[in-house]
């Protein structure tokens, strides 16, 4: 890895608009399936614009762009990990573990 290319903490006002962003786009896909049908259609832009911009983790060097960031992992949280969620709740870590196999 370059010099000051290693991985560095994202600013807070990042963590928090993730945070906020991951309950809302869980919040709203629960809601509407019109909803959850326009955060995922987002989610992909978003996985384009994140690579693109070089925003999905910040390294030593560079900072993160907050909004970028913050609209990323919110998507990225909110859509998949209540679902992860579920399905453990359902069928347990065995259910988990056959999510990811197959």
């Amino acid at each position: 890895m370059f010099r000051g290319q290693g991985l560095a903490k994202p600013q807070t006002k990042s963590l928090v608009g993730a945070l906020v962003a991951a309950i809302l786009v869980a919040l709203g896909s629960q809601a509407s399936p019109m909803l959850g049908y326009a955060f995922a259609l987002l989610a992909m832009l978003m996985i384009i614009v994140a690579l693109h911009m070089e925003s999905i983790w910040p390294t030593q060097s560079r900072k993160e762009n907050t909004l970028v960031f913050s609209v990323f992992w919110g998507l990225m949280l909110g859509g998949i990990l209540p679902f992860v969620v579920g399905v453990f709740l359902e069928g347990g870590l065995s259910a988990v573990y056959e999510l990811f196999t197959s």
